[in-house]
């Protein structure tokens, strides 16, 4: 709509940006040997031709709504690490110089830490990520490269599964630049737990960014107030603000009218979380970050 596209070209509320869809591995490679980025590249162009925003693309290499030609056939090592380097190299590079960022792999952990199942894991255990990190850097010399997870903004099985495998990548000099915490979270939180401000010091303490990327601090059925939801936000991205390794925050979308996983899309409660609601007008929560980053920035830049 045009609403949607005038607020998110609006470079002084918006100063990253990541595209919702149209980088799935069955967009892009449908069928084996054969790249389609006509989709893709109409987002990327338009934004790149009208916006002063970073892109952070989602997700270099999908683990997951991956095409048949990849899941229904069976392959030797050899053949997935090939598989993986072109696809990345080709992506990459297709995009190369006009990317800020990429979350190389995401969501690759269970909760209990354990490895999602996926089939560039079933054939190449963890090693399948230190491939896709080698080939963007090759592909992309200049973008930052994440990894991506969501549920680890505080210290769980999850989160130090993500841990371990930065801290062996970053020792064995794998080009790894940052971690993602998506930050999907529900109000009221009981409090910002100092060991949430602790958990990310630890990736900080590796060398690496971080960022929140796709923050949404939710209202779910109604069940707390927008004063309460304006308080967690704030509490969260205090973590940010506090953190020189802290690069931004991408939230969960732009309006509640089209947020990424609320008001029923994938068939779940009713929610709230982003910064401007369905009819595009500022929330509470919009109004007390924007007081509260306007005391510690100067055109945008951290004092």
């Amino acid at each position: 709509s045009n609403s949607y596209n005038t607020l998110a070209l609006n470079f002084e509320e918006f100063g990253m940006v990541t595209p919702i869809k149209g980088f799935e591995m069955t967009t892009i490679q449908d069928i084996q040997g054969k790249f389609y980025f006509s989709y893709p590249d109409t987002f990327v162009s338009y934004w790149q031709s009208r916006a002063r925003a970073r892109l952070w693309i989602h997700t270099l290499l999908p683990t997951a709504g991956l095409p048949a030609w990849l899941t229904s056939q069976t392959w030797s090592t050899a053949d997935i690490t090939s598989i993986i380097q072109d696809y990345v190299t080709t992506v990459a590079a297709h995009y190369q110089g006009g990317v800020y960022a990429w979350d190389v792999v995401s969501e690759i952990f269970n909760d209990n830490g354990t490895w999602r199942d996926n089939v560039f894991y079933n054939y190449l255990g963890p090693d399948f990520v230190e491939i896709a990190l080698w080939a963007a850097r090759a592909a992309d010399p200049n973008a930052k490269l994440y990894i991506e997870e969501y549920g680890v903004e505080d210290f769980n099985a999850k989160s130090d599964a993500l841990y371990y495998l930065a801290q062996t990548l970053k020792n064995n000099g794998v080009p790894l630049d940052g971690i993602g915490f998506e930050g999907h979270l529900s109000t009221p939180l009981l409090s910002l737990s100092p060991t949430m401000i602790s958990n990310k010091q630890r990736f900080a303490d590796l060398d690496l960014d971080w960022a929140y990327t796709q923050l949404g601090v939710r209202i779910v059925n109604g069940s707390t107030t927008t004063g309460r939801q304006a308080e967690d936000y704030i509490a969260i991205l205090a973590a940010c603000i506090i953190s020189p390794r802290c690069v931004g925050v991408l939230t969960s979308g732009i309006t509640d009218a089209t947020t990424i996983e609320g008001t029923g899309i994938w068939g779940g409660p009713q929610w709230t979380e982003t910064l401007f609601d369905a009819n595009y007008t500022p929330t509470m929560a919009y109004n007390v970050i924007a007081n509260d980053l306007s005391t510690v920035t100067v055109n945008g830049n951290y004092i």
